[in-house]
């Protein structure tokens, strides 16, 4: 082999260790990343108790106006009885 060849090989051997060494902190970035974030799983169940939560709600919203129609109905009907009452 030519000295040319030995010089071709010294330098792709060098980028070669540079392109390894440069894997080998994306894979230690990309683990310390992943690390991170909570598992499918885990996203299901916490996804699962916000819509029961928002189903929940939904529901008190439903009973609190149901309630506040029935408390004006009642005050309604107060009012008329008592005009009544006042009258006759």
């Amino acid at each position: 082999m030519e000295q040319k060849d030995y010089e071709r090989i010294t330098a792709l051997e060098t980028q070669l260790e540079t392109l390894t060494k440069s894997v080998e902190r994306i894979e230690t970035k990309l683990d310390l990343l992943t690390s991170s974030f909570i598992t499918r799983n885990e996203a299901d169940i916490r996804f699962k108790n916000v819509e029961k939560e928002l189903i929940e709600l939904k529901d008190d919203k439903r009973a609190n106006r149901a309630f506040w129609v029935s408390v004006s109905a009642l005050a309604v009907t107060f009012v008329f009885s008592l005009l009544n009452y006042l009258r006759g």
